[in-house]
């Protein structure tokens, strides 16, 4: 045994759990303030409160408001979208029915969705997936429209991954309307619209 090895300090497992523990009812009580509120009421002392916890308990875990609320849509997000074991759909039909269930999933927590995915943080920490997203369509519109050029392929994902984003979701319902099979409707109408659309007789330089 090193010397670094027999001075290493003990990782207790039980204080591990403990810790994630309190991270989770931590993370749970800033969806509960959203939920009956809005971000802005959001404070590390309302927080606290909603957890049955001390302050210096949440500066513990979080050290800062914007770490808070960071942490909180980040593990909201993975929540929503399977975390880093994420299946990606392999055609855009699967993507299309797929996507029924994201939207119910949104239309339950709509005060959430609202307030946090389209605030700064959110916006951020959702770039990675719709990067993700936007490379996955791709893929789809070569396998299943190898006719297309680049130019038109990159167009077309992009449009799609528009129908389908959450400021599409978050408009259609609050400016519209609609529910969740509302909003599902319309997308993939949309979408196989375009997908009938793309007709390989079409110039290679078209936009």
């Amino acid at each position: 045994m090193t010397n670094d090895a027999a001075k290493a300090p003990y990782q207790s497992p039980l204080r591990a759990r403990l810790k994630e523990q309190t991270s989770l009812i931590i993370l749970e009580a800033v969806g509960s303030v959203i939920r009956d509120a809005d971000l802005a009421a959001v404070s590390i002392a309302e927080v606290a409160r909603v957890a049955e916890v001390t302050e210096q308990t949440v500066y513990r875990h979080y050290r800062t408001r914007d770490e808070l609320i960071r942490a909180f849509i980040k593990w909201h997000l993975e929540r929503a979208v399977g975390g880093p074991e994420i299946q990606l759909p392999r055609t855009i039909d699967e993507l299309l029915a797929w996507l029924e269930g994201r939207y119910r999933a949104w239309e339950q927590d709509g005060q959430i969705v609202s307030e946090t995915y389209l605030s700064a943080i959110g916006r951020e920490l959702r770039k990675p997936l719709y990067d993700l997203g936007y490379q996955n369509l791709n893929r789809m519109l070569s396998n299943e429209h190898p006719e297309l050029s680049d130019a038109m392929r990159n167009y077309v994902a992009s449009a799609m991954l528009t129908l389908m984003s959450t400021e599409n979701f978050v408009f259609l319902r609050y400016n519209l309307g609609y529910d969740a099979h509302a909003v599902h409707g319309s997308v993939v109408n949309a979408i196989n619209a375009i997908r009938r659309g793309l007709e390989p007789d079409l110039p290679a330089d078209y936009i």
